[in-house]
């Protein structure tokens, strides 16, 4: 019975959204212990996370605002559909934003919270598409998994993801442990090139030049690291 209703929660993918965020919020608060900055980091997180929230479920309203006036509009079911793509990847924006901001106005210790995020962002990614049981496109390798008794096979994106994410936490790690811990931004360009990768095997719709909105946005995040001027800190880590 426990398992049957985890399951129909985990359907609805803002359940899932918020549970997986609380897995990485976990993870961060975690590392962060004994921490004098603990509290700042995971506050600032937190307020980040439902500014992404609130604009990816609202997006409808946003976009549609004849919503509004529609009568026939039920309220519960709004708050159990989806936002749109557009509104979360809007909401990212915002939420990162909100992060940076405190960020720079030195509220937040860079160092603690470049120690700490990269693990909580790979715990929530990971556990997300695990959680979802996303399936990507048709392949005929011999790992791939069939799904309502469907004569084609399916790449399994959340086993995917948590290669990627054991991988990349294992690098973080041993490399922390040698003394010579991965740069932040370098981190960052690494995470987003490798979902990048893992669009090309989950199904996307073209949102531009052929590309999804998805893929532009992990190419967007990879670019401007890259192209950003590094401070000096930075390039001697690099």
């Amino acid at each position: 019975m426990l398992i049957r209703l985890i399951h129909q929660l985990t359907d609805v993918e803002w359940v899932s959204m918020i549970f997986s965020a609380l897995i990485g919020y976990l993870v961060i608060s975690r590392m962060l212990k004994g921490e004098q900055s603990r509290e700042q980091i995971t506050d600032s997180l937190f307020k980040g996370g439902l500014i992404l929230l609130a604009i990816w479920k609202l997006s409808p309203l946003l976009l549609q605002p004849s919503m509004l006036t529609d009568s026939s509009l039920n309220l519960f079911s709004f708050l159990l559909s989806i936002g749109t793509e557009q509104g979360y990847y809007l909401g990212v924006v915002a939420g990162v934003s909100y992060v940076i901001l405190k960020l720079r106005k030195g509220k937040i210790p860079k160092e603690k919270f470049a120690k700490a995020f990269p693990f909580g962002l790979l715990s929530t990614f990971t556990v997300f598409f695990l959680l979802t049981r996303n399936i990507g496109t048709v392949t005929d390798l011999f790992w791939g998994i069939s799904v309502d008794q469907s004569v084609f096979r399916y790449h399994p994106i959340g086993v995917y993801q948590l290669i990627f994410g054991v991988f990349t936490g294992a690098i973080l790690i041993l490399r922390k442990r040698k003394g010579t811990p991965v740069p932040f931004r370098s981190f960052l360009v690494w995470f987003s090139l490798g979902q990048m990768v893992l669009t090309l095997v989950q199904f996307t719709t073209p949102f531009f030049a052929g590309l999804s909105l998805q893929q532009i946005f992990y190419l967007s995040v990879a670019g401007l690291l890259i192209l950003l001027p590094m401070s000096k800190l930075e390039r001697k880590k690099v």
